[in-house]
């Protein structure tokens, strides 16, 4: 006997409230209370619903269909990463749908609920992303194959690719640490992100273990480096310039992305010092623009078309066999002039 499809009104029903409340947590469009968002999320578990709307309109692809959810759609780490992989997935005959869910994760969690009425054997890609573990096992439970990109896995059945992000940092300390820098600072963004807390971890271990003192004073996060990463390292390396004396400041920096590493460049040259003569500047993931600013940058070398054939050939894979895989990708260090 057919199962019946559970409706939004008894979604509203079960979770005691009306079915406005679920539609707007459903769509994003009117602010949910954490409690009522919680009381519909439980309804949606425990009933196994999916959205009418968009069941419909997935209903009819195969599943040789992508999905790609990417923190930022602007970010040219990951659009390269991405573009990499679509070109192995076209030429295999598979569609690749794009989202971004702007480093929210309550975005991102709606974004998944939605997919969730996708076909049977569909693969899900979800650059970083936190918070999300319901999601992600409701996605597997419907036999969905979830790929986790530059973070790593612990939820059961789902695979995973991401960068070795500790000892690739113990290397930058130690160069930077050769070339004669007695303090070095770290700039990062977002630290609920895996990757993100993982170099930040381990640049305070690295730091302990190299023999300088106090590092976690060394640590300089801002929210606001997540989004628009260029303007805004700008502006608070900027303000930081200004409200300090520049030997109150490290004389090196490690950034946890090139975006970061070159806004706090235009930053340092505008007060009118010298790289790397005043300040060394180290960045992360190797960005083709990297190369070509003056002086070019120092970073650890992220190779993004590598990571884009490897989350193909995980899909591929997981296709043939069935079996999920975590893959670790090395990085390397491209030394030039900035330190």
């Amino acid at each position: 006997m057919t199962k019946k499809k559970v409706t939004i009104t008894q979604v509203a029903k079960y979770a005691g409230v009306s079915v406005g409340t679920v539609s707007n947590y459903l769509n994003g469009t009117v602010s949910v209370s954490p409690e009522k968002a919680e009381k519909v999320q439980q309804a949606i578990n425990d009933l196994d619903y999916t959205p009418d709307a968009l069941a419909s309109s997935l209903r009819s692809k195969n599943s040789k269909t992508i999905y790609v959810l990417t923190p930022n759609l602007r970010n040219a780490f990951y659009t390269n990463i991405i573009s990499a992989l679509m070109e192995y997935a076209y030429k295999a005959g598979y569609s690749v749908n794009i989202s971004g869910y702007e480093y929210s994760d309550e975005r991102e969690r709606k974004q998944l609920r939605l997919l969730g009425s996708c076909k049977q054997g569909s693969s899900v890609i979800i650059f970083n992303g936190y918070n999300d573990e319901t999601e992600i096992r409701r996605l597997v439970k419907k036999d969905m194959h979830v790929i986790l990109a530059d973070r790593q896995t612990f939820v059961k059945n789902t695979s995973s690719v991401n960068y070795e992000n500790h000892q690739v940092v113990f290397e930058l300390v130690r160069l930077l640490k050769e070339k004669g820098y007695q303090t070095i600072g770290l700039m990062a963004e977002l630290t609920e992100l895996e990757n993100i807390r993982k170099r930040r971890d381990s640049f305070i271990e690295a730091m302990h273990y190299y023999g300088f003192k106090n590092p976690e004073e060394c640590v300089f996060e801002d929210k606001s480096l997540s989004l628009d990463k260029l303007r805004n390292s700008y502006l608070y390396m900027k303000w930081l310039l200004e409200h300090n004396k520049k030997e109150n400041l490290p004389k090196a920096w490690i950034a946890t992305s090139d975006y970061l590493a070159i806004g706090m460049m235009r930053a340092i040259n505008e007060k009118g010092y010298s790289i790397p003569g005043d300040f060394g500047i180290v960045g992360f993931d190797n960005l083709d623009l990297s190369g070509y600013i003056n002086p070019r940058l120092t970073t650890a070398e992220q190779d993004q078309e590598l990571f884009g054939k490897t989350l193909w050939e995980v899909v591929k894979r997981m296709k043939q066999t069935g079996k999920t895989e975590q893959i670790v990708l090395p990085q390397k260090i491209i030394i030039r002039e900035s330190c």
